[in-house]
C-alpha cells in the first residue's frame, strides 16, 4: 500500500476508494444483491452480512457515483432491485425489530436520493414501490434508543423526499429519543446506557449533518450544524501530529472512519477550521492507516485494528463491516474544483496541551507529538465486549494503544496495561515460572463499574466497588507529560495490588533494554519509552514487576509487549498510593523525561502538592462530585 500517496484531487481520493473496495468485486452475488466474503461468525448470520456489505460500500459508491463505471454501476442498481423482490431468491428479508438491517438501509437510500436522484430515476415506478416498501418497516419497528434513532429520521426524510407518505409520529419519537442522548457541548451519549465514544464523529454528527443538507430549512439542522462546530473544538485533540488518532472504546475496526466526522464537515458546508487544517487532518489520518497490515491476500480490509486481531471485534463485526470507513468517502460527492480539494494541506493548528473534556470525563494531553487520553471513566453498564479495556483503562495512547487479554489468570495473559488490578491473596492458581512448576496469586478485577465522577482543570477522578464494601477512588493528574495517579484504597480483607504503565513492542531479536529497582519499572526500545514509578511518599517501595506479555494482545502491535508494573500485599483498612507513569515514541527524548520525576507531597485540608523541576502546583482531593 502506497502510504506516502498524493491526496490532493477528487480523482485522487477515487482510487483509493477503488482501491478499497474493487478486491470486493470477484465476490458479489450475480444479483448483485450482497457480497458473500464470510470468513468468521457474526451475531446476526452471515446472511445479513452480504447485505451489510453491500451496503456499506453504497457510503462511498453512492457520492462517486459519476465516477464508477457502468458495469458496476449497473451490478449495484440490480443488487437494490433483487435484494428488495420478496420473489428473488437473494431477498434482503424482512426489517424485524433492533434489526441489523436497519444499519445498512440509510446508505442505500442516501446513494438513491444523491446526484438528484439519478439513480433513483433508474427504477421503474413498480420497482420504486418495492423499494420503499421494503424499507418502511425500519420507521415503525422498535430499535436502540442510541445513535440508530438516525437512521428512522434519515430514511424517513428520504421516503418524504420521494414523493411517499410517513407517520410523523415515527420521525417525532425519534428527534425526541436523539436528544435524550445528548450531554451538552456537543457531545452525545450513545442510548441512556451508552457511552461518549467514536459514536459521536462518525455516527450522531456524521447523519445530523446529512439531515442539515437533506432538510436546510429544519431549526434543529442548524442545532445539528452548531453541536457538530462544538464538536470539533474537542476532536481535534483526539489525533496526534503523525496523524494517529486515539484508540479508544468499540467498533474500533472501523479504522478511519473517525475522520468521516471531517468529510461531513466539508459536505455540509460548515467550517469550524480553515479547510486546509481539515484537509490535514484527514490526510494524515488516511497515511497513518495506509502504512498498516489492514488488507488480507485478496486486498479487503480485516478485521481488527492495526493487523488482524479477531479478539478486539465486537459480536456484531462480520468480515464486511470494516467498509463503515467508506463514511469518509462523502468527499467524492463534491465537484473537482471544490475549495477542499483545492487547498493544501496545513498543519495541525495551535492547540493547548492540554484539553479538559467534562462530558466525557477525559483529559487529552499532547506532549512532543504524543497524545494521551487520561480518562476518569464513564458510568454505564458494561454491556459491549471487552468494556473494562476499551472504556475504563486510566489512559490511551496515540502510540501505544491499549492492550486486550487472552484470560484472567497470569498477568502475560491479561496483558492489563494502564490499570490497576487487585486480587485475594487467598486465590492462587497452578502454572510455570522459569520452567517450575508453581502457584501464583490469580484472577484479577479491574476497574469496571465507576462512580462518583469528577472532571476538574487538574484532574479526572472516579470510584469503583470491585467487591461488596471494598473501593478504590482514583485521581488522573496530567503533569507536563506524565501521568500521576493518585490512589485511595479501602479494604475489608488483604489484597495484592498490581499496577502498569503502557505497553511496548519487545519482539525477540529486537528487544529492549529493561531497568527495574527501587520502585521503578521501565523499558527503552526503538518503539520508544515507557516508565512506572511508586511516588508514594514516606512508604516501603512497591516491588517492581515488569512482564512481557503475549503476542496479539496490543493494539498497535501483535509483538509480543513489554508492560512495566510494579505490585504490593496490602491488610485490610485505609491506604494512600501515588504513582507516576511516563511513556514517549521517541526513546531519547522519553528516557531524557525519565532521568528527573515528580516529587509528591501530601498536605493538610486534603490538599497534595506536585513538583518537577521548576513547575509546580497543588490540587485539592476534596471534590463535588457528580
Amino acid at each position: 500500500m502506497n502510504n506516502k500517496r498524493q491526496l490532493d484531487s477528487k480523482e485522487a481520493y477515487f482510487q483509493l476508494f477503488l482501491t478499497i473496495n474493487q478486491p470486493l468485486l470477484p465476490f458479489y452475488l450475480s444479483s448483485g444483491a450482497g457480497i458473500r466474503y464470510a470468513h468468521n461468525g457474526v451475531g446476526y448470520g452471515n446472511d445479513i452480512s452480504e447485505l451489510e456489505g453491500f451496503s456499506r460500500v453504497l457510503w462511498g459508491a453512492g457520492p462517486a457515483a459519476s465516477l464508477l463505471d457502468e458495469e458496476w454501476k449497473q451490478l449495484i442498481l440490480s443488487g437494490i432491485r433483487h435484494g428488495t423482490d420478496p420473489a428473488h431468491p437473494d431477498y434482503w428479508g424482512t426489517i424485524e425489530a433492533f434489526d441489523q438491517r436497519m444499519v445498512e438501509v440509510p446508505a442505500l437510500l442516501f446513494s438513491l436520493w444523491l446526484n438528484d436522484g439519478a439513480w433513483w430515476q433508474q427504477f421503474t415506478t413498480k420497482e420504486q414501490q418495492q423499494i420503499i416498501d421494503w424499507v418502511m418497516p425500519l420507521l415503525e419497528k422498535e430499535c436502540p434508543d442510541g445513535n440508530w434513532q438516525f437512521f428512522k429520521v434519515l430514511v424517513g426524510t428520504i421516503v418524504q423526499k420521494f414523493g411517499f407518505e410517513i407517520n410523523e409520529m415515527d420521525l417525532a419519537a425519534a428527534f425526541t429519543k436523539i436528544e435524550a442522548c445528548y450531554l451538552g457541548a456537543g457531545w452525545y451519549q450513545d442510548s441512556k446506557r451508552g457511552r461518549q465514544d467514536y459514536y459521536n464523529p462518525f455516527a450522531f454528527h456524521y447523519y445530523g449533518l446529512l439531515y442539515s443538507v437533506l432538510e436546510p430549512e429544519q431549526s434543529r439542522s442548524m442545532v445539528y450544524q452548531k453541536r457538530a462546530k462544538e464538536f470539533a473544538e474537542d476532536y481535534l485533540h483526539f489525533y496526534a501530529e503523525d496523524g494517529a488518532n486515539l484508540p479508544f472504546g468499540r467498533s474500533l475496526t472501523y479504522r478511519f472512519a473517525v475522520s468521516s466526522f471531517w468529510s461531513a464537515v466539508v459536505w455540509s458546508g460548515i467550517m469550524p477550521e480553515a479547510m486546509g487544517v481539515i484537509k490535514g487532518i484527514i490526510n494524515r489520518n488516511l497515511r497513518w492507516w495506509l502504512d498498516k497490515d489492514i488488507f488480507d491476500g485478496n486486498g479487503i480490509l480485516t478485521l481488527g485494528y492495526t493487523y488482524s486481531q479477531l479478539s478486539l471485534t465486537e459480536p456484531y463485526n462480520s468480515n464486511l463491516s470494516p467498509l463503515w470507513l467508506n463514511k469518509l468517502f462523502l468527499l467524492l460527492d463534491l465537484p473537482a474544483d471544490h475549495a477542499y480539494f483545492l487547498a493544501k494541506e496545513q498543519a495541525m493548528p495551535p492547540r493547548d496541551n492540554q484539553k479538559l473534556i467534562t462530558t466525557a470525563n477525559f483529559q487529552i494531553t499532547h506532549d512532543n507529538g504524543h497524545t494521551v487520553l487520561h480518562n476518569g471513566g464513564q458510568a454505564g453498564p458494561n454491556y459491549h465486549t471487552l468494556s473494562n479495556e476499551k472504556y475504563l483503562k486510566f489512559a490511551y495512547s496515540s502510540a501505544f494503544g491499549f492492550s486486550i487479554p487472552r484470560a484472567n489468570q497470569l498477568k502475560e495473559e491479561l496483558a492489563m496495561d494502564s490499570m490497576i488490578g487487585i486480587q485475594r491473596t487467598d486465590t492462587t492458581v497452578w502454572t510455570s515460572v522459569a520452567r517450575k512448576d508453581t502457584a501464583v496469586i490469580g484472577q484479577f478485577l479491574v476497574r469496571n463499574q465507576v462512580t462518583d465522577l469528577v472532571s476538574d482543570e487538574q484532574f479526572v477522578a472516579s470510584t469503583w466497588q470491585p467487591i461488596k464494601g471494598n473501593w478504590l477512588r482514583t485521581w488522573l493528574v496530567p503533569f507536563n507529560g506524565w501521568q500521576i495517579r493518585l490512589h485511595q484504597l479501602h479494604f475489608t480483607s488483604e489484597y495484592a495490588v498490581y499496577e502498569t504503565g503502557f505497553a511496548l513492542p519487545n519482539p525477540r531479536g529486537k528487544t529492549g533494554v529493561v531497568n527495574e529497582g527501587d520502585g521503578e519499572s521501565s523499558m527503552s526500545s526503538p518503539s520508544g519509552f515507557s516508565g512506572i514509578v511508586d511516588l508514594t511518599p514516606m512508604s516501603h517501595k512497591r516491588t517492581v514487576c515488569g512482564i512481557n506479555c503475549l503476542p496479539n494482545t496490543n493494539v498497535m502491535s501483535w509483538e509480543m509487549t513489554f508492560l512495566p508494573g510494579i505490585e504490593k500485599v496490602y491488610a485490610s483498612g485505609d491506604h494512600f498510593l501515588v504513582t507516576g507513569v511516563y511513556a514517549h515514541p521517541n526513546e531519547s527524548y522519553g528516557h531524557q523525561i525519565w532521568q528527573e520525576k515528580p516529587i509528591i507531597n501530601l498536605l493538610e485540608d486534603g490538599y497534595v502538592s506536585l513538583q518537577l523541576g521548576e513547575l509546580r502546583k497543588e490540587i485539592r482531593l476534596r471534590e463535588n462530585r457528580k
